[in-house]
């Protein structure tokens, strides 16, 4: 009877023990507000024409500060890139930002306390996101602590009450780097603006370019005022602006300064694109090698690019390099010849 009264006791206390930690921890982390009325309202926080207005980007995360602007004008790279450097976005990226804001949900919505700011990581955020309208309205919005269990994160809208626990985007706002927010795309040019497109093997001023097209007349033609197919430049096209980096030589050693000055010196091929506007940009490519200062290659060959008006370097995987030594006749206009007649027996 005694075992069985101590039995009993014990299995009480124990079970008080468990409420009273239960109250603790939830004291701790502040229950969340669960008022019907507020998450309805706060279910969705961004509308997809809230996004469409956004004229304006900032994001500050552990790689520095990124601020880009809309384009309409272009509609091949409608973001830019402002700071830290001048140069297209990559519209990738705050596409999947864009679409991932557009859908997100509140799965709780948190008193904005100073100990749930310190719990959640929003008083040191993790990065923080900032929009600015066509109206002038700026949202600012701080991404705490990731959960990597449930994939969701919290984060604040100053301005607005509460803390909300929400689905992650799908974008790393956190571990985003340059890299990741600009365009890889060496070649970033509206094709509509095209005027001419010329390469040359090696030093362009020794000899003629091995490939030339014109554009007259919504057509284009070779140096000889013979027309081209415009399906085959098309695809080609298509396949110029498709070259990529895997790597951005942007903040350069002395010893890649060096190395890209020789190669851009020494370029095998020399690419001219003339547009509508009277610009002029050269792109410098290098021969293949398989090792460069500082980076890690794998033993595996490419090549280096770089562009007469930016000082950064590309290093590009060696199976772009083949588009280099296209010759004009891959574009000639098939013209059908007329079939003979069949000699009578």
């Amino acid at each position: 009877m005694l075992k069985r009264n101590f039995a009993s006791n014990l299995i009480l206390f124990l079970f008080f023990i468990l409420v009273a930690s239960a109250s603790l921890f939830s004291d701790m982390f502040q229950n969340p507000i669960k008022t019907g009325k507020q998450m309805i309202e706060q279910s969705k926080l961004f509308t997809s024409s809230d996004l469409l207005n956004i004229q304006k980007i900032s994001l500050k995360n552990k790689s520095g500060e990124f601020q880009f602007e809309r384009n309409d004008n272009n509609q091949t790279t409608p973001w830019h890139m402002i700071a830290p450097r001048d140069i297209s976005a990559n519209s990738v990226f705050i596409e999947k930002l864009f679409n991932s804001l557009a859908v997100i949900k509140v799965k709780k919505l948190f008193p904005d306390e100073k100990i749930n700011s310190s719990n959640f990581s929003l008083d040191k955020p993790m990065s923080t996101l900032s929009l600015l309208d066509q109206n002038g309205k700026s949202t600012i919005i701080n991404f705490g602590l990731m959960n990597s269990i449930d994939n969701s994160t919290y984060l604040k809208i100053l301005g607005k009450p509460g803390i909300y626990h929400v689905e992650a985007p799908n974008v790393s706002l956190e571990n985003a780097t340059l890299l990741d927010l600009i365009e890889s795309q060496i070649i970033a040019i509206n094709l509509n603006s095209i005027e001419s497109f010329k390469i040359y093997k090696g030093n362009k001023k020794a000899s003629p370019p091995t490939i030339e097209l014109i554009k007259k007349d919504k057509g284009w033609f070779d140096s000889n005022n013979n027309l081209l197919a415009s399906d085959k430049i098309d695809e080609y096209f298509q396949d110029i602006l498709s070259l990529k980096s895997s790597f951005l030589l942007e903040n350069q050693t002395e010893l890649q300064k060096k190395s890209v000055s020789i190669f851009t010196r020494n370029s095998e091929y020399i690419i001219t694109i003339n547009d509508n506007k009277g610009k002029t940009v050269d792109y410098f490519i290098s021969t293949l090698f398989h090792s460069f200062s500082d980076l890690d290659l794998k033993n595996e060959d490419h090549f280096l690019m770089t562009v007469s008006n930016s000082s950064s370097g590309y290093i590009v995987k060696k199976e772009f390099y083949e588009l280099f030594s296209k010759k004009i006749e891959y574009f000639r206009a098939i013209v059908p010849q007329p079939k003979e007649l069949k000699k009578s027996l």
